[in-house]
């Protein structure tokens, strides 16, 4: 199991645009992709129980990975979160 922290730095949070463009990536994986906040889970593969997380900015996330390509899909959400696509940044 792979685990990355990030901190949300889009002004609108984990909102629809990014949570979609989340969503789409972790669809090209076969691992399980959870996403923690505050004691709630979400399925990353989900995009309506991404934004039930009402992830906010500044807020800090916790990315699971889990399954026979982990390590590519770790690499794929670094480059994800790392390229300010998602408005979040790897802590």
């Amino acid at each position: 199991m792979e685990t990355i922290k990030i901190r949300i730095q889009n002004n609108e949070g984990l909102h629809a645009r990014p949570a979609s463009r989340l969503v789409s990536l972790c669809h090209r994986f076969d691992s399980n992709i959870t996403l923690t906040f505050s004691d709630m889970e979400a399925d990353c593969k989900n995009v309506t129980e991404v934004l039930g997380l009402g992830a906010e900015k500044d807020d800090v996330l916790t990315v699971r990975v889990s399954g026979k390509d982990e390590s590519e899909t770790k690499k794929a959400l670094l480059k994800f979160f790392s390229g300010n696509t998602s408005g979040a940044e790897k802590i």
